[in-house]
């Protein structure tokens, strides 16, 4: 599992336990009885929701709004960008893909050098606790499955908890996105052992990521994500 933070300088405070001592007999009473309304004030409730595609047709459904289920009313909508002109691209499709019944698959182009796509998933409302996977993140260089290397990065948000299964190595960066471990290793469709588990804690409203190759390829390769978990709080 590798967690992914921005670092930031701390600050070293001097007699922290003294200040505290002194504050708590400056504090007016009043201020005190005050605190706790405020408080009441600021607490939300949460709803889990769910973009499931079982929920759609097999078929293209980026650029469309896409309810989820929860009860939640937060829609989402996914977009492509860049090298996402392959056939199927961005479709929902029942074959079972990184042991997963139904998905959403993206596929690169053929025999052209370095190509890769921008995925942004964007979700009407901030939501927290977001968690999906990339489905069957491999590689193939035999001659029968032709020749490809599945690269993935995550651009935006700049932290995340990701959890490489085993034929998949990286930290899901620019400078180390995630791959399979060698240039060789291709995965059955009913296998997980190329899923990589990501957990995004938010608020956000924006994911977005990047799926590429490393080189000319052909067999037409491509990864998947699954259903999307999320919190929506009011």
């Amino acid at each position: 599992m590798t967690s992914h933070v921005d670092d930031k300088p701390t600050t070293p405070t001097v007699g922290r336990r003294a200040v505290a001592r002194g504050a708590a007999w400056s504090v007016p009473v009043v201020a005190l009885a005050m605190a706790a309304p405020a408080a009441a004030a600021t607490s939300s409730t949460c709803k889990g929701g769910v973009l499931s595609w079982d929920s759609f047709a097999n078929g293209d459904q980026t650029g469309k709004v896409l309810v989820t289920t929860g009860n939640t009313g937060v829609t989402v909508r996914v977009t492509t960008s860049g090298a996402d002109t392959a056939a199927n691209n961005g479709g929902v499709t029942s074959t079972t893909t990184g042991g997963t019944s139904k998905v959403m698959r993206f596929y690169d182009q053929n025999g052209v050098n370095n190509t890769s796509q921008t995925v942004t998933i964007t979700f009407s409302q901030p939501v927290r606790n977001v968690s999906f996977s990339f489905l069957d993140v491999d590689s193939s260089s035999s001659r029968w499955n032709r020749a490809y290397e599945d690269l993935v990065w995550i651009v935006s948000p700049g932290s995340w908890i990701g959890t490489t299964h085993s034929n998949v190595k990286g930290a899901g960066t620019a400078a180390n996105p995630y791959r399979a471990v060698n240039t060789d290793s291709p995965a059955d469709g009913s296998s997980n052992a190329s899923n990589v588990d990501l957990t995004f804690t938010g608020p956000l409203t924006q994911i977005v990521f990047v799926y590429g190759q490393d080189g000319t390829v052909d067999g037409t390769p491509f990864i998947g994500i699954s259903d999307l978990t999320f919190q929506y709080c009011t």
